[in-house]
């Protein structure tokens, strides 16, 4: 099974979809200004055989180039797909996630223009350079090359894997996974142009070219324009959609993993935490996704991941998305839009303000926050446990780990460990998590060699898909602070419940991995509409751990059932912005108590919440 796209242009040489994206496009990724050209960090997934060009038009039928995109491969075998870092690095990748145990191999067949001669290109990395875990080889028609991959460089970069011999019109490749240890891959490009070497960075025109090499067009074409759209399929994107729809709305919820719920998916699987709801409740549990496809006014897109917007004035006109495996791409309009990525996305792309990190005591007079500010955050927590196996376990040495585990034998956590709170968890975020790897990897060796008897049956576990917890808050007409919280508020356009206790998180230095936490008793707390939309994007609303908020506010509204009480207010302030042709500020000023009766479900609201069949 194979994906194909012809096109022919002069360049000099063959190039890489990683850095074909980031040429100047008119959709929105960054900044504030509309017109301002923006480099894209993402690519769609697709296996393309390019006709292209050499260094002049005469030598265009001689270079052909055939580009495979790993995450387009027909069969995974035991690798998985990462999907996590798109919007960094441009795709989703095969991840050889086998916990010290080589998976079993990745396989495609792709079809070439012709038999020859090709020089090989691999787009991998080398996650731990000073050893090298995560290598693999590539076996073309049954035979391994004699490269191996992901041993070399830092960083993702193109590995030359030297010429080979395609001896027939259509070859099987494989990727054979040497450790079990995270090897990845992104792509493979093989060229007939003996002296080409793929871009090691993006440039201004690669976009364009990558458009017209695989004839995709310069707008994605349309998935409709909806009432509104929702971006994210967590708990407080699934209480949005599922509100707004309810209440008329046709509805687009675009979530960029296969299941819904985010860290309270079957992926992770942390317990959502918060006040009760009607609507909240529905999504919270294990059978959000069939309440979700049981509302017929919601359109579903799994798997697909927003990678920027288009604005008109101070308004987002349309979000874009492309599938994380199947490369398609398109464009979803709507009168209003709902971040609930967890780390404003939208907001960002569109140019709404937002803080990241903890404000100084003094700004808001709050006596949780440290004195000066930081960019400290609650960081991303990577999964484990240990389990007894029916019989003995091995586990290989893992050298490259113990720089980062030492002597530790503590595997006690809190889900897992939290890392990266004093780095860039949306820029650095594959460095984070691989981090926190080798601390897992190194102290589950560490206690298997503490006690070789006791734990030879004990084998680990660990995910690979991260649980977010802090980044971006997109600021409203409100920053919701530890003030607020204490004193409940009181708010007039008070639409949701949150509190119960502020849970500040801070590095474990004695460690250098996983956290402390303490927490703060506080009743629960009204949380106002002023900070649940943008004050500076008037369309847009964010709901969950992204809204207008201190980061000492953020600590005590962070619960997943906090976020769902949130998108309940949002989706039903989208309904009213298209009902009464307002925006979410006027909302706020002019039908607020329409709002709250809503979300309290009374008055003429009473049963509009309800699943149809209850509220008969």
């Amino acid at each position: 099974m194979c994906a194909l796209a012809y096109a022919r242009f002069p360049v000099s040489c063959g190039s890489a979809r990683k850095a074909a994206m980031a040429g100047p496009s008119t959709w929105q990724m960054s900044g504030k200004d509309t017109s301002v050209q923006m480099f894209s960090a993402c690519v769609g997934s697709l296996i393309a055989l390019a006709l292209i060009a050499g260094a002049s038009p005469a030598a265009a039928a001689e270079k052909h180039d055939v580009l495979i995109e790993a995450d387009s491969f027909a069969d995974y075998g035991g690798w998985v797909l990462d999907p996590q870092y798109i919007t960094r690095m441009g795709s989703s990748f095969p991840l050889a996630h086998g916990l010290g145990k080589p998976v079993a191999n990745a396989k495609t067949a792709t079809k070439f223009p012709s038999a020859g001669t090709y020089r090989l290109w691999v787009r991998t990395r080398d996650w731990v350079p000073s050893h090298h875990p995560g290598r693999f080889k590539v076996v073309l028609d049954g035979a391994e090359l004699p490269e191996t991959f992901g041993a070399k460089g830092e960083g993702w970069l193109w590995q030359d894997g030297g010429r080979v011999e395609i001896r027939a019109n259509t070859a099987s490749i494989e990727l054979k996974d040497l450790t079990g240890f995270e090897g990845r891959c992104d792509a493979l490009l093989f060229t007939s142009d003996m002296e080409a070497v793929p871009p090691a960075k993006a440039d201004a025109n690669m976009d364009a070219w990558r458009r017209r090499l695989l004839g995709l067009p310069a707008d994605p074409p349309s998935a409709g324009t909806f009432g509104c759209v929702v971006v994210g399929g967590g708990v407080a994107g699934c209480a949005a959609a599922l509100t707004a729809a309810r209440l008329g709305l046709d509805v687009a919820l675009i979530q960029n993993r296969p299941v819904l719920g985010g860290n309270a998916s079957t992926e992770l699987g942390i317990p959502p935490r918060g006040e009760k709801r009607s609507v909240v409740e529905e999504v919270a549990g294990r059978n959000r996704s069939a309440a979700i496809e049981a509302e017929k006014r919601i359109k579903l897109f799994l798997g697909w991941h927003a990678y920027g917007v288009r604005k008109g004035a101070n308004r987002i006109t349309r979000v874009g998305a492309r599938h994380t495996s199947e490369g398609r791409e398109l464009h979803f309009a709507a009168p209003v839009f709902i971040d609930c990525t967890g780390d404003g996305w939208i907001g960002y792309w569109a140019g709404a303000d937002y803080r990241i990190g903890r404000e100084s005591s003094a700004e808001f007079k709050e006596s949780l926050a440290p004195k000066e500010a930081d960019k400290v955050i609650h960081g991303i927590t990577v999964e484990f446990g240990t389990r007894r196996a029916e019989g003995p376990v091995e586990f290989p040495d893992v050298p490259w780990a113990m720089e980062v585990a030492k002597a530790n034998t503590d595997l006690n956590g809190h889900y897992g460990w939290e890392c990266g709170q004093r780095r860039d968890v949306l820029g650095e975020a594959e460095e984070i998590r691989d981090y926190a790897f080798r601390a897992i990897y190194g102290s589950f060796r560490n206690v298997k060699r503490a006690d070789p008897e006791k734990n030879a049956n004990l084998e680990l576990w660990v995910r690979h898909i991260v649980a977010g917890n802090e980044s971006r808050r997109l600021m409203g007409d409100h920053i919701l602070t530890q003030g607020d919280i204490q004193s409940q508020g009181p708010f007039d356009d008070a639409v949701a419940t949150g509190g119960c206790f502020f849970c500040r998180h801070t590095p474990d230095d004695r460690r250098g991995f996983g956290m402390r936490f303490r927490l703060t008793g506080v009743k629960p707390c009204p949380i106002p509409f002023r900070s649940l939309y943008s004050r500076n994007v008037e369309n847009l609303m964010p709901a969950g751990r992204c809204i207008s908020a201190t980061h000492i506010g953020f600590c005590s509204i962070k619960p997943m059932k906090t976020g769902g009480h949130m998108g309940v207010a949002t989706g039903a302030a989208a309904y009213l912005c298209v009902e009464r042709g307002a925006t979410p500020r006027q909302v706020g000023k002019q039908y607020i108590r329409e709002l709250q009766d809503i979300v309290n479900e009374r008055g003429d609201y009473a049963a509009r919440l309800r699943p149809k069949a209850a509220a008969r």
